[in-house]
């Protein structure tokens, strides 16, 4: 029988982009690894320094919203899943609420905007603006609410409301950079 030597040269091509694809992914997940825990080693010192009134804002979640918005919803469920949890490690009261939430936001985040000019900054801000409203609601519902704290407007007007435009603010600055980093990672290797 003689072998058909087209057909080990596609093999050979499909294992090359294989590895290379691979390697593609490799380098997006580590980056962005590195991005998530700088965030939260920010988050534990020097955003501690920079509260307003008490008010962080919550990094984590512009990177998730601008980050889902310039890759697809898969992409930002598994990197909201990761971000939660490490939120819920370090500093939740209930293991697995910031990790639900930010799951479920990091998916749905893509989800309105498939289509837009990433140059466009009003899709960023809006998808910030409504993710940080529903985050906090919903943490106040699951950690307040359920154990009888019932002072919701106080949460809103103190909380909600501040970090909300605390997180407009910097958002700007941040999908920036999540911006320039995707690039750069697609000019090299592609869309992937």
């Amino acid at each position: 029988m003689t072998r058909n030597p087209l057909s080990s040269r596609t093999r050979e091509l499909d294992l090359q982009s294989t590895n290379q694809s691979e390697s593609e992914d490799f380098m997006r997940v580590l980056i962005f690894s590195i991005i998530i825990i700088f965030n939260f080693l920010l988050s534990t010192t020097w955003l501690q320094g920079i509260a307003i009134g008490g008010i962080m804002p919550n990094i984590a979640l512009i990177i998730l919203v601008c980050y889902a918005l310039l890759r697809d919803d898969i992409e930002g469920a598994i990197m909201g899943f990761f971000m939660g949890l490490l939120a819920d490690m370090l500093f939740g009261n209930i293991i697995g609420v910031s990790t639900l939430l930010m799951t479920l936001l990091g998916y749905f985040a893509a989800k309105p905007f498939r289509e837009f000019f990433k140059e466009n900054y009003i899709a960023p801000l809006l998808l910030v603006g409504a993710s940080t409203l529903a985050y906090e609601f919903l943490y106040y519902v699951v950690n307040f609410l359920l154990l009888g704290r019932t002072d919701f407007w106080r949460y809103l007007v103190t909380i909600i409301l501040p970090t909300t435009v605390y997180n407009l603010v910097l958002c700007i600055f941040i999908y920036r950079a999540i911006y320039a980093i995707n690039n750069k990672l697609e000019d090299k290797y592609g869309k992937i």
